[in-house]
């Protein structure tokens, strides 16, 4: 195998490194490995700044460079074509903004850009309909969210190698089609967007993959030639007509029920890790009542608990104030996150107002629950008091529970390891002023 590294430092065997300038012709090697993000240096220093922003070449006063630019990209582009739709070769392509354009003064007049030399062919899938190069954007957008989405293709292991490096654009269709019925989707951000893409082209592949500023050296090239090498050794192309599959020999039947067998397999398994998922959600659920996200995630961990210990919770999640039900009585619950200190007297407040409103509107008696947390960053058994002296009279006075979000953590460990929650609950409806669990 013979891969050329065009602008992009690469080390492996069998790897030539050039510029795109100076190459060889693409269509000598088996693989084009391509970061268009210097081209525009071959016209930026000469191009005349037009008062609108755009930058121009006018034939005539150039001194022939549009002459050169057009036949350089021209022969690159046609050099890619025959190694895709003659050679079967592969083509990657660094994904980075198209940057500034530059316009070839003439009628009408022409324009280049970092993916002028892509090459021009048209692909259709269904209703979808693809063209190259003028088909596709590469809109700027940065970060280091990527997700691959296609874990078991030869580029997998470097993207996901590299994933925290970022990317700086991302790949759409120039009329909105999705990029997912032309190729495969190989990675993507959390919100969606293509990141990298594998496109059958002829009985080549075109591979575009996020710029991943450190993706260079004898590391990434090592990955590189791997995932080239599983691509090449396909011997046949992507985008085969659809009278081939008609065509069986002997054993492959019994090779696709193998097959078919394994994908029932995968979806079982897919289910199973999604339900183990969902039962380690739950438990960090629990969890979040000594360290949560924030506010809501706390009343979201007390509420949980207390489901746990066998009440019926309503509005638990929405807001920081629910009502727990069970058969020993009825709790208004409130959580209280003080990240610094203390939980003082604002939030019993709270609570006490609420407590007269159910009283005088709602006519309904309800004991009042205030789960406290202070200090979360440090170890449970480390933390200082979890309310204030006055929270404490106040809790006795007006005769309502007070908990730390620790003790009801003990709690829950002690029903999820099998003792009685009916202890538990009797003991919260009770208790007047501040509660610890008794077994």
């Amino acid at each position: 195998m013979r891969a050329l590294a065009v602008n992009w430092d690469l080390l492996a065997p069998g790897f030539v490194r050039d510029d795109f300038a100076t190459a060889e012709s693409f269509a000598s090697f088996d693989a084009v490995l391509l970061d268009p993000g210097p081209l525009p240096e071959l016209w930026l220093p000469w191009a005349e700044l037009a008062p609108d922003g755009t930058r121009w070449v006018r034939p005539g006063r150039d001194l022939g460079l549009a002459r050169a630019l057009e036949n350089l990209f021209l022969a690159r582009q046609k050099e890619l074509e025959d190694l895709l739709l003659r050679g079967g070769g592969v083509v990657v392509v660094r994904v980075r903004p198209a940057g500034a354009e530059l316009f070839l003064e003439g009628n009408p007049p022409r324009r280049l850009d970092r993916y002028a030399f892509l090459p021009r062919t048209s692909l259709v899938r269904g209703p979808h309909h693809l063209a190259l190069p003028q088909g596709l954007r590469f809109l700027p957008r940065r970060g280091k969210d990527l997700q691959v989405t296609a874990p078991l293709h030869p580029l997998a292991p470097f993207l996901q190698r590299f994933a925290t490096q970022g990317y700086e654009a991302v790949l759409a269709h120039a009329l909105g089609a999705p990029l997912s019925a032309f190729g495969e989707v190989l990675a993507q951000n959390r919100v969606g967007d293509p990141l990298a893409l594998d496109l059958p082209v002829g009985a080549g592949r075109l591979l575009f993959v996020p710029s991943l500023p450190g993706a260079e050296g004898a590391e990434a090239g090592q990955l590189l030639r791997q995932a080239l090498a599983a691509l090449l050794s396909c011997p046949l192309p992507e985008a085969a007509p659809d009278w081939l599959s008609n065509y069986r020999l002997p054993g492959e039947e019994e090779l696709l029920r193998a097959q078919e067998e394994l994908a029932r397999e995968r979806e079982r398994l897919a289910r199973r890790e999604e339900a183990l998922a969902q039962a380690q959600r739950e438990y960090d659920l629990l969890r979040a009542l000594l360290f949560p996200r924030g506010r809501a995630a706390f009343a979201q961990a007390v509420a949980a608990a207390l489901a746990r210990l066998g009440f019926s919770v309503e509005g638990g999640g929405a807001t920081a104030l629910f009502l727990a039900r069970s058969g020993e009585g009825e709790l208004l619950v409130r959580a209280a996150l003080s990240p610094f200190g203390p939980v003082g007297p604002e939030e019993h407040r709270a609570l006490l107002l609420e407590l007269d409103r159910w009283r005088n509107e709602a006519r309904r008696e309800v004991r009042g629950l205030l789960v406290c947390l202070a200090e979360p960053e440090r170890d449970p058994r480390r933390r200082g008091p979890q309310w204030e002296e006055a929270v404490e009279r106040a809790s006795r006075d007006h005769r309502f529970a007070l908990a730390s979000a620790y003790d009801l953590f003990r709690a829950v460990a002690q029903v999820l390891a099998g003792a009685d929650p009916q202890v538990l609950r009797r003991a919260l409806a009770e208790t007047e002023g501040p509660w610890k669990p008794r077994f």
